[in-house]
This record gives C-alpha cells, structure tokens and sequence, in this order.
C-alpha cells in the first residue's frame, strides 16, 4: 500500500506471514535464563539508553520519539522459525476478530445502548486483555459511543458503504478522514470468510485524520476492517489496529477494536451505534488543547455528525435562481466545493502534499506559508492561521460569511478598496432543507468585466467551513448555466483551478454553535505578478498579516464587542503565548 510518510517510531518485526506456510519470529535475541524460549528478548540498540526503552506486554519497545533502523542494531539476532499450518494461521486471525467483535459489542453494551448481551464466543480473555492493556506512557486512550437513527439509508446499504468502498467511506466522513485508501486482506486474512461464514467483507485500511488547523497533527491509523452480519437486518462493522497481525504498519495511532452495529428503523430507514475505542499520543499544549482532551474533536458523536451532514448535503436542492442552470450544474457544484476543502485540508496537513505545496516557513512559526506550484499564471502562495476569537461559533460563522466573499473578490482582482464593501448580486443557492449547508453564486461587475464568486458555507456543532473562490464567465457558461450561452462539459479540467480562501470554525470547548468562545484557521490565497518584483517568504507574511490583522480587529469590534488598541494577535504555541 502507498502511503505517505509520517513522523512515527519505527519497530521491529515481531512476526511476518509469509508465503511457504512458517510463521517467523525475528530481530530479537535470546535472553538467559528463565525467558528462554519464549521469543521475549532482551535487546540493546546502539545510541538508546535502557531508560528509552518501555515494556508493552513483556517486550521492549522503543519510547515514541525514538527511531531507528535495522543496520543501527549493534547485536547479532537469533532468528529462528515456528511452524504454523495455514489452518492454525487462520485460526489466529480469526480469533483476533472474533476477539474484536465480542470487544465491540462489550463497549456497546457498557454504554447502554439497545444492545443487551454480549455474544457467546468461547473463551477470548487473553485476547481481550490485549485489547484493554494500558497504554504507553506519552499515549492515552479515547473511548466514546454514539447513537443515531439514519434516515433513507437501510441497514443492508449501511454495512456497504461502510466496507465496500473506501473512497465511499472516506467522502461520507469527510472533512473528519481527510485521506483514506484500502487494499484485499492478503495471507490467512483473505480466507476470514471460510471460517466464519457470516463475515461478508474484509479489507486492509490506511486512514488520515486531520483538524483544520497547522496545530494538531495527523493521526495515522492502519487497521483491518470487516463487516459480519450477526441475525437477518442486524451487522456490525469491526476495526481492528493492523499492530496485532504487523508492527511495520504505517501508523502513529492505534484503532483498537472499533466499529458500527446497524439495524434496521422501520422500513426505509437504519438506527447505528458509532464506538469510537483509539489509542493516541497526548494532548499537545496549545490553542486546540480543550477540544482535543475532551474528546469532542475526535468522539463519536463527531463522527456521527459528519456522516448526517454529508448525506443532507448529497441532497441539496436550487432555489433563488435568477439564473437557468444545467441539469448537471448540482452535480459539479458539490463536486467543486468538496475539493475546495479538500485544498484547505491539505494546506493544514502535517505533510502537506509536496507535488502541489511547499511549506517555506519554519515550523515553529505559528504563521504557515506555503507556495502553490499547481498554479503557473501567478506566483501563488497560500496563509494559514488559527486564533481564538472570545464569542460564539454561531456569530463567527454569521460574520464570516460576508467578510469571506469580500476577501474573495478583492483576491481576484479589479476590485477598488471603495468597491470591497459593495454586495454582489445572489444568482442562486444550492442547499440542504436545514440551512447547514449552502452553495451560492454571486456576480460583481467591474472595470476588467464580469466576476463570480462561489461560496460554500456548511455548519454543524463541531466543525463550520465558509469557502469561496472567483470563477470566470467561461467556467460558469461551462458548468453551471443552461441556455444559448451553455458549453456544458463533463471533464476532469474542470477542476484544474480548486484554490479557495476562507475559514474553519471551532468551539472551544463544550456548547456546539453556543459555546463561549471560537477557534478560527483563516487561508487566504496571494497572487503576485509573475513579471513583478521579486518576492520574499518575509514580504507574502507581511501581506498575510496584514489580511489577519483586519479580520481579528473587526471581529472583536463587530462580533465580541471589543475595541483593540493595537494590532495584538495572541497565538498560543506550544504553550506559550506570541504576539506577533
């Protein structure tokens, strides 16, 4: 599988499933004395002192900011082989599953939800335990459940989308999953099914988590999923981290066993119990410190509330039309706002795609610059930065819709500073029946001739988003109206310009919308003249600043009430407040 790299600890291979049938222990040498035999090892690696090593489950691990290769080993290793049989391979892992699923339902059960019994499965307590053992010191579990009635999905089309494609999965779960891909089971994995005849589905996944923010970084996570029908309209969907089949897995999160139960509600729809069971890396100190530790960023019920909002969203509707638009025009309206975010999700990253972007600020810099070498019309670049605003999301998000629009326009140039203010005309909305998500279109007409303006404002309880991005004449008569003007055109260079500027907003702490204060990340793109001057790192910071400064001081004097008596911009990084 392909993935990209992450700062996480390498680790030797406990065991590997090979082709010929044997089951291998390597890369530890024989301890004297009574751990003789076991394949539990004493090591020494060069340049680790015994204070960096930690034990997890007997053997020694490295601490998590430890890393270090094979050819750094400075023993030789005993390397010697067990003889497993296919049949007691497969046995292993589908004890390891059923382990997960008995651990699942456990959760489900604990939280009171309608699930009252836990299946009889034999005996599984040493799997279990494995699956409860303390986490390493600098790591932390978080658990929580969720509930929530599905409408218009039947419990059947559930456990499919959850299991059958990844991309499907990773789309309904978005922004929350930023990246997600999945690949066959292979070795005794693949044959889960001959075992247990009421596995339907297995598949390998690497999923990225991200916040939109430079200030929390990407959780990593490789595990195994399946999905098991337990009776007729009931199935469950198990997660379980890749660590206990590979330690080489390309993580620095652990999924312990995870999932959703689905059962039919009615008859067109599917009621879910979301169990939510990770290990992680603490909390780091700084501005994203309360949402993270208390669970409301990553919970469940955040997972559930992305995956309401994103099936409302697929079933948005026109209105105010003061255009005629395409019969495909909804179609790509989604499809262009969804890769606007997808942008400023990759901007926030903690690695950041290099074929596209280039950070060129230092990483302590609480201020982001990226350079954009998608885009070869303009020097391009790309300001990122998350602050607190003292007042409700709600309100943030009310100012901010405007505030977003005429950024945009002055953006995209032709704008003088006295036409900033002036509203566009509204040509039509693109929305769900709530309001929580809205797509709209406006025109502005100036000296250069006529700009548009697309805007996508979607709000919920953990995580608002209001991007925009200018559209020419050209791409609207191709995309978006219907008529003499209309090119319609179904293609992939429709998307060849996906550069948005905006905001993400979140509470800071519990309340949703109401909460007592906001966190922002506000993305601007900067566009300079190709035959201009030349451009610095310093000079694009300078102009981000100055955007940045104008957006703090209005919000404090528009929406907190708060005049600033100079231009103050408190970061807090790692702990320790900047001004800047």
């Amino acid at each position: 599988m392909n993935v990209k790299p992450f700062p996480g600890p390498s680790c030797i291979r406990l065991y590997a499933d090979d082709d010929d049938g044997d089951f291998v222990d390597e890369g530890f040498a024989e301890k004297k004395g009574k751990d003789k035999g076991k394949g539990i090892t004493e090591c020494k690696y060069k340049g680790t002192s015994s204070a960096e090593l930690k034990t997890f489950g007997g053997q020694q691990m490295l601490s998590a900011d430890q890393t270090i290769s094979r050819r750094d080993l400075s023993v030789a290793f005993k390397t010697y082989k067990r003889q497993l049989s296919n049949y007691q391979r497969l046995q292993l892992a589908n004890n390891y599953c059923k382990a997960a699923y008995l651990e699942v339902m456990s959760l489900a059960k604990e939280a009171g939800t309608w699930v009252r019994e836990k299946p009889r499965l034999g005996n599984l307590d040493d799997l279990v335990n494995e699956f409860r053992t303390r986490p390493l010191p600098g790591r932390k579990m978080e658990v929580s459940v969720a509930t929530a009635v599905i409408p218009d999905v039947l419990a059947s089309e559930m456990a499919e989308m959850m299991t059958l494609s990844s991309n499907l999965w990773s789309k309904l779960l978005f922004p929350l999953v930023k990246h997600v891909e999945g690949s066959n089971v292979v070795g005794s994995l693949q044959y889960l099914s001959y075992a247990d005849v009421s596995i339907k589905a297995a598949v390998q996944m690497y999923a990225e988590l991200q916040l939109p923010t430079t200030l929390v970084p990407t959780r990593y996570f490789e595990f195994l999923r399946y999905g098991k029908e337990i009776m007729d309209g009931i199935y469950i969907i198990v997660d379980v981290s890749s660590r206990y089949s590979d330690p080489f897995a390309k993580r620095n999160s652990e999924r312990r066993p995870s999932g959703v139960i689905i059962r039919e509600h009615g008859p067109e729809d599917c009621e879910i119990i979301w169990i939510e069971n990770v290990e992680v890396g603490e909390t780091r100190e700084n501005l994203y410190s309360t949402i993270v530790g208390s669970n409301l960023a990553y919970g469940a019920h955040r997972w559930v509330t992305t995956l309401l909002w994103n099936l409302k969203r697929d079933k948005s509707s026109f209105s105010d039309l003061k255009i005629d638009v395409h019969p495909g025009a909804g179609s790509f309206l989604l499809a262009l706002t969804q890769a606007m975010k997808r942008f400023f999700m990759e901007c926030v990253s903690q690695h950041p795609d290099e074929a596209a972007l280039t950070v060129i600020t230092s990483g302590e810099d609480p201020i982001r610059i990226l350079h954009n070498k998608k885009l070869t019309e303009y020097i391009s670049f790309v300001g990122v930065n998350s602050f607190r605003v003292q007042a409700k999301p709600l309100s943030v998000f009310q100012f901010l819709m405007k505030k977003d629009l005429q950024l945009e326009f002055r953006v995209s140039g032709g704008s003088e500073t006295n036409e900033v203010h002036e509203e566009p005309e509204l040509l039509l909305t693109f929305g769900t029946d709530d309001k929580s998500n809205i797509i709209s279109l406006h025109k502005r007409v100036t000296k250069e001739g006529i700009v548009y303006g697309l805007q996508e404002a979607s709000m919920d309880e953990y995580c608002s988003f209001i991007l925009s991005k200018t559209l020419t004449e050209d791409t609207v008569n191709a995309h978006i109206v219907c008529g003499n003007k209309s090119i319609y055109e179904d293609s992939k260079s429709r998307m060849a310009n996906i550069t948005p500027s905006g905001f993400a907003i979140m509470p800071d702490g519990p309340g949703g919308l109401h909460c007592d204060a906001s966190l922002v990340t506000f993305l601007v793109q900067l566009y300079y003249d190709p035959l201009g001057n030349p451009v610095d790192v310093e000079f694009v910071r300078k102009d981000f600043l100055s955007d940045l400064n104008n957006i703090m001081r209005e919000l404090n004097e528009k929406v907190v009430g708060e005049k600033m008596t100079g231009i103050e911009i408190i970061h807090l990084t790692q702990g320790k407040a900047t001004c800047i």
